[in-house]
């Protein structure tokens, strides 16, 4: 028997096959070209005395028999590869936390400028209809008022306006791209964490999200207590003019902190849940099914059979 060095296989035109009526139903990639040979004909080399696949790409002869593993440069260039993911995966975390720190406060912002176009800033200067009202307005004009004044202020006017927001403003404002942000990293997250499933990958970038978003919200309610006087703002000796305006909108970032946070991880659980079947369908769409073994882990990672072609129906199928 000639030996099965792979040498001798990688020279078809000094071996003779004859067709064995058998098709190879596994995927596996052309030693050559990197070509999947799901579905090509098995060949029987009749000097070699053993079973090849014939790639119908680059003309390659691959025998049916498995490779044999992997050397110690490509074990190396393996743990390079996980060494850059896992920093990749923290240059994710660390994007994450900022973007989930920063919603925070955006989203109070937001509700801001959307209410001060519907004459939130107004309202202030007015006295009030009702006693409640009358009383509330007329300590925020003191000068020992505080910030937890300020904010019963801004209750009685959502009360008053029945909490009417003008959501089209809100989603133009910026908390719109850093949503936006949030779900990329999110997609990015899920599909960094490969093989690992995806509820562990979803579960993992929601943790990072509350930490972050929790985190920015007591960074705020510790940076701006209740009890804190409005002349002590850090913006209230730049702008004295615009002191009511400062004030409404630092009220409204603790209003609307847990808002901002809850929309943060409601929108890392979407990204993480849409991550990889958007993957998969962008794959199914674009490549063609015998090139998917490339990416196959993004079906065995959560347990589904891997999409294959249909075997031909004048041809047996045998297992690789």
């Amino acid at each position: 028997m000639a030996p099965l060095g792979g040498g001798m296989v990688n020279e078809p035109t000094n071996i003779t096959t004859e067709p064995t009526g058998f098709a190879l139903e596994g995927h596996r990639p052309c030693q050559h070209c990197g070509y999947d040979l799901v579905g090509t004909p098995i060949e029987r080399a009749i000097d070699l005395e053993i079973a090849v696949i014939r790639c119908p790409e680059c003309g390659n002869l691959n025998p049916l028999i498995g490779t044999p593993p992997l050397g110690p440069f490509a074990q190396r260039a393996a743990m390079v590869g996980t060494l850059v993911r896992l920093l990749l995966i923290g240059l994710t975390s660390i994007i994450l936390w900022t973007v989930a720190f920063n919603s925070v406060e955006e989203w109070g912002e937001s509700m801001y400028r959307s209410q001060a176009n519907q004459g939130l800033m107004a309202f202030f200067k007015r006295n009030g209809d009702t006693p409640e009202e009358q009383q509330a307005l007329e300590v925020v004009h003191e000068d020992d008022a505080t910030l937890g004044e300020f904010i019963t202020v801004l209750k009685l006017y959502q009360k008053r306006t029945d909490s009417k927001y003008d959501f089209g403003e809100l989603f133009q404002s910026q908390i719109t791209p850093l949503l936006t942000v949030v779900f990329i990293l999110g997609v990015v997250w899920s599909l960094l964490l490969l093989p690992q499933r995806w509820i562990r990958a979803g579960v993992a970038a929601v943790v990072v999200g509350m930490l972050a978003a929790g985190a920015g919200v007591a960074s705020l309610f510790a940076s701006k207590p209740l009890d804190m006087l409005v002349q002590d703002l850090p913006m209230a000796a730049y702008d004295p003019d615009r002191l009511p305006s400062f004030v409404a909108e630092s009220g409204m970032e603790r209003l609307f902190a847990f808002h901002g946070a809850g929309v943060v991880v409601i929108t890392l659980v979407i990204s993480s849940v849409l991550a990889r079947p958007l993957a998969r369908g962008a794959f199914r769409l674009l490549v063609p099914l015998e090139h998917l073994s490339g990416v196959e882990v993004l079906w065995k990672a959560d347990g589904l059979p891997m999409p294959s072609p249909a075997p031909s129906k004048d041809q047996p199928t045998v297992e690789s």
